[in-house]
């Protein structure tokens, strides 16, 4: 074969060689594409979802804290009245007022009356281990104190699982961006004209991708 036909022929399978790896380009670069935007569809949803997700614990966890400052005010309230009964019976005690002492002491409302009780079984007048008053005996419990506490509880696990599904919203629309990124690359992989740059042009958006669907797969799913 003369030297100008093998040449030519040389040139000839060059160039179908570079049409079938454009070809295989342009096919690869597609799918990129296809993918990529679907991932980033599907993380926008998830992040979308997660958000609402925060949104459901913050708001059950100032419902919480409402009721809990409710509660606590409520608890306030008796422990002023405990307190001025309890005083008032104690000014009818030392003015040896008997009936009147025994009067009030016999209409102390609960918890006042039964820590009351257990806290003059200390012997306060003569034990100095005594507590002051009964409202330091443990006997002495408000039911809205302990739904108060409850309540805050509540408020603090609900805030807390709020944050951690806004940590995992951020965290998908983060994968937004990482796949936008590969929709970049998928877009502009085969436009070069030049093997080497859209061949890594085109690994460069696969690497990405795989590296976002591998972050994406250890993440919390909705």
């Amino acid at each position: 074969m003369p030297p100008d036909e093998a040449l030519a022929d040389h040139i000839e399978a060059e160039k179908a060689r570079a049409e079938r790896l454009y070809r295989w380009v342009e096919v690869l670069s597609a799918a990129m594409l296809a993918l990529a935007t679907i991932a980033t569809a599907w993380s926008g949803y998830q992040s979308a979802l997660w958000g609402g997700e925060q949104n459901r614990h913050l708001k059950s966890a100032s419902t919480a804290e409402i009721k809990a400052m409710q509660f606590a005010s409520v608890a306030l309230q008796k422990i002023s009245l405990h307190s001025s009964l309890f005083g008032q019976w104690v000014v009818a005690v030392s003015e040896g007022n008997t009936a009147l002492a025994d009067f009030q002491r016999k209409r102390f409302p609960e918890p006042l009356k039964t820590a009351t009780a257990a806290w003059q079984a200390t012997q306060p007048l003569t034990n100095p281990a005594a507590p002051a008053t009964p409202f330091e005996m443990p006997e002495y419990v408000l039911a809205e104190n302990a739904e108060e506490q409850r309540l805050e509880a509540i408020a603090a696990a609900e805030s807390e699982a709020g944050g951690r599904a806004g940590e995992i919203s951020d965290r998908y629309l983060l994968f937004t961006i990482i796949f936008a990124s590969v929709l970049f690359f998928g877009g502009i992989s085969g436009k070069f004209r030049w093997q080497v740059l859209d061949v890594a042009v085109l690994v460069l958006g696969a690497l990405t991708f795989f590296a976002g669907l591998a972050i994406v797969y250890s993440s919390p799913i909705r």
